[in-house]
């Protein structure tokens, strides 16, 4: 939620007050996995919210919403037709009270996306970061290899955000070659700090184009200093991907994130 209209908590939020007739202005508090900066994509964002601080049992039976299959269908179209063409709820279910979305969650995956070619795309310019001056793939990926662990961030951190634990355990690193200059960068970890993945791509960028050598993301992973990093890479090209859960929580099990 920001200061100013617009953000995807306030569209979310706008939307289940409307569909769930919440009035006088009172706010339709939902919890998200997490924050992303504007421009940033979610193909993958969880959010939970708990329907008895807003709706009576009265309320709750007049609407005729039993939290069925059939209903849960019906609020996805309805949200869906609420909400600006921008966004998109995919799936829902009932949960537990035990259940989260932040801090449940178990790990986070990202994928980056880069156009690695002469001339810029028409189609994937709000999706993919052009790079027209040719990279070094090979080089890349071995780089990329040493993120694999649990390593303190610090040098792949903004400067200005806030002082939480920079230690963060990565499971996943992969660099795909998809062929006609597209290149995904994967990564999967417990826990990232404010631009981790922003500025790792853009220390990769560097290394891939020779500026910096194959060994710069060990060096500033040991020296814990930003200096040590490239450049933090546009919002664009990041996307998250998906949020892992304990499987007690059955999450979506009978439905798909990317249907």
């Amino acid at each position: 939620m920001q200061a100013h209209p617009g953000s995807v908590q306030h569209e979310l939020e706008t939307a289940l007050a409307t569909f769930f007739r919440v009035r006088d202005g009172k706010r339709f508090l939902t919890t998200f996995s997490g924050r992303t900066d504007a421009g940033v994509h979610a193909t993958g964002q969880v959010a939970h919210f708990d329907l008895d601080d807003f709706l009576s049992q009265a309320i709750f039976n007049k609407l005729s919403f039993e939290l069925n299959e059939e209903d849960l269908l019906r609020l996805c179209w309805s949200l869906n037709g609420i909400l600006p063409s921008e966004l998109s709820v995919t799936a829902a279910q009932p949960v537990s009270d035990k259940f989260h979305a932040r801090f449940t969650a178990l790990r986070r995956t990202y994928v980056y996306r880069i156009l690695n070619r002469a001339q810029r795309s028409a189609i994937k310019q709000k999706t993919h970061y052009f790079v027209p001056s040719k990279l070094s793939y090979k080089v890349m990926k071995a780089s990329a290899g040493q993120l694999l662990g649990s390593h303190d961030f610090s040098a792949f951190r903004s400067t200005n955000s806030d002082k939480g634990s920079s230690i963060c355990h990565v499971d996943r690193v992969e660099i795909l070659n998809l062929g006609e200059g597209e290149l995904e960068f994967w990564i999967s970890a417990n826990h990232f700090v404010y631009n981790m993945i922003r500025i790792i791509v853009g220390t990769l960028i560097e290394v891939g184009l020779g500026k910096r050598p194959p060994s710069a993301l060990s060096e500033a992973l040991k020296g814990k200093d930003r200096n040590l990093a490239g450049p933090t890479a546009p919002p664009h090209g990041l996307c998250l991907h998906s949020v892992d859960y304990p499987a007690e929580f059955n999450l979506f099990v009978s439905g798909d994130l990317e249907s």
